[in-house]
């Protein structure tokens, strides 16, 4: 998996609490406070990569499997810039941000715009097509080599419980995305204009709206976020052009898990998927966490298949 808190991996494991307890649903109260952290700092992080997949699902139900390599983009804009021409990389995060947009726009009009009406699968199909397409981009231009920041900055202290500077950054860029967005949507015209297409596109029409651009302004947002989530990874984490890979698998979990559609669902299912991954992660073998959340998400689709908030982005 992309994502790793190195730190959970330092953390005494329940094998190595096996002295002070013969159970495994034994923790100490420190150690469980300092997973919760970790759970919440990554989960935030998950539900800031779903918002932009579920946005353009919810507006115009197109899967975006081209979502994780717009993520890559926004890794390598936010490295280039820093190390090429000595820009802070927090700098780095808006230009991220405005060009993942444009592309999103670019690519919405010249390949997405024509086959929304055909079958899903034929969406699917180009979409994975882009993830290609920009993938070997990174490949030629930056080469296959993982790549870091080295920022190395620390972490704080609050009650006891040690909080990674870069995953802090990072959370707190993605709350202020959540945040923007939904004021977005609710406070301006061109927001409610989304979200009145979100729920009738056809009515949507009758009324005024120009469904075509605010389709095309639509993706765009969902790319920037998508740019905005991957331009957020260098903070913290070493990049590859393979990375966006794992967080795309586990942002369709996310998405699914709360409900295609839905905001409010993303950001629970990003809360859900992080508590799993870091918990599976602490108490089971290799990559029993991923496992966990696969079995969380088959037992979701089986009881309740609209997800647990299932809605639209007008929520």
């Amino acid at each position: 998996m992309g994502f790793s808190f190195d730190s959970v991996a330092a953390l005494p494991s329940v094998g190595g609490l096996a002295t002070e307890s013969a159970t495994v649903a034994f923790i100490r109260p420190s150690t469980a406070l300092q997973l919760i952290a970790f759970a919440v700092l990554l989960g935030g992080i998950y539900g800031l990569v779903a918002l932009g997949l579920t946005m353009i699902f919810g507006v115009m139900d197109v899967i975006n499997f081209a979502h994780g390599a717009m993520m890559v983009v926004g890794m390598y804009t936010v490295w280039w810039t820093a190390t090429a021409f000595g820009l802070h990389p927090i700098l780095s995060i808006p230009l991220a941000v405005l060009g993942l947009f444009a592309i999103g726009v670019l690519v919405h009009l010249t390949t997405i715009s024509s086959i929304m009406d055909a079958p899903q699968e034929n969406q699917l199909i180009v979409t994975f097509g882009i993830m290609l397409i920009l993938i070997s981009a990174i490949e030629i231009t930056f080469s296959t080599d993982p790549q870091s920041l080295g920022l190395g900055l620390g972490s704080v202290a609050i009650a006891g419980v040690f909080l990674p500077l870069g995953q802090l950054y990072a959370l707190l860029i993605a709350i202020s995305a959540v945040v923007v967005v939904w004021l977005f949507l609710q406070r301006t015209q061109l927001g409610r204009a989304i979200r009145g297409t979100a729920d009738d596109r056809t009515a949507a029409q009758y009324v005024g709206i120009n469904v075509p651009r605010i389709d095309y302004l639509t993706f765009g947002i969902g790319a920037a976020l998508a740019g905005l989530a991957g331009a957020v990874i260098p903070l913290f984490q070493q990049i590859n052009p393979y990375l966006g890979d794992s967080y795309l698998i586990n942002a369709f979990v996310i998405v699914v898990l709360g409900g295609l559609g839905s905001f409010p669902g993303a950001l629970l299912g990003g809360l859900i998927v992080g508590f799993v991954h870091v918990f599976g992660q602490y108490f089971l073998p290799g990559s029993g966490y991923q496992i966990s959340i696969f079995l969380i998400f088959i037992l979701v689709l089986l009881l309740k298949p609209e997800g647990l908030l299932g809605g639209g982005v007008s929520e």
